[in-house]
């Protein structure tokens, strides 16, 4: 799915094409009566500086979305923080000048949005692991992560691969990666996919650089694609249609 809406602020004027979480037919549109929005105290402090500008005013604020979908109507909560951004524009008159936007970040929606097609045949587990990552996405990209690396611990349960060794009379755990490495040889081909998830997830609670919303995005069409080809078997599909069209040298019937 194309994930760029999702990288976007939004005005009281203009959303971006936010899906609704709940029919995925409708897209979210703001309820501006229910939109509030207040300056934080930092905020309202450094106005008394000499130098102060507009563009340094920050807010939080809370709202509700609802779905365009006539069908649907679902609302949808959301909170965040917002900031002033200075906007140069071409006035006939007077040439270029200059004039305020608020702009504002979502960092919590209720219910959660649908950040990566999933599977109608993935497992439920392997979902509710997937939701939480979107829950937390906004807010807190590295818990997402590790929200996402769990995922695939429970993908790899659903295929069958173990979790436990005996070592000396010993059960002791197999770390992820050696899961990973015990897929069997039908799965190969998403090996390298899942082992790149696993490092990204680890960054989510490792200390160095923190991970980005970037990093989650990434994350998500690893395993976007990786979903597809274990519980819609897509290639596969794509292959064999290939395979009777080259049989048949042509047009199928």
């Amino acid at each position: 799915m194309d994930r760029t809406p999702y990288q976007l602020a939004f005005s009281v004027e203009r959303v971006p094409a936010w899906s609704c979480p709940m029919c995925r037919a409708g897209f979210l549109t703001l309820d501006a009566k229910s939109f509030v929005r207040k300056e934080t105290a930092a905020s309202l402090r450094e106005h008394e500086h000499p130098v102060w500008e507009p563009d340094w005013i920050r807010y939080v604020f809370s709202c509700i979305f609802e779905c365009s979908n006539a069908k649907c109507k679902e609302p949808v909560a959301c909170c965040g923080v917002g900031q002033v951004d200075l906007v140069d524009y071409e006035d006939e008159e007077f040439g270029w000048a200059q004039t305020t936007q608020d702009r504002f970040t979502p960092e919590y929606f209720q219910p959660h949005l649908l950040l990566m097609d999933i599977p109608t045949t993935c497992p439920s587990e392997v979902c509710d692991y997937l939701f939480e990552s979107f829950t937390l996405f906004f807010s807190d990209p590295g818990a997402s992560l590790n929200c996402a690396r769990t995922a695939v611990e429970a993908v790899l349960t659903d295929l069958g691969i173990k979790r436990f060794a005996v070592v000396k009379n010993k059960r002791k755990p197999i770390n992820l990666h050696q899961r990973i490495l015990l897929l069997p040889q039908k799965y190969k081909e998403q090996v390298d996919l899942l082992l790149a998830v696993k490092w990204l997830g680890n960054s989510g609670s490792h200390d160095g650089d923190k991970p980005t919303a970037a990093d989650v995005r990434i994350t998500y069409d690893l395993l976007e694609h990786v979903l597809s080809e274990i519980y819609e078997e897509k290639g596969k599909k794509l292959k064999a249609m290939a395979k009777r069209v080259n049989k048949k040298k042509g047009l199928l019937k």
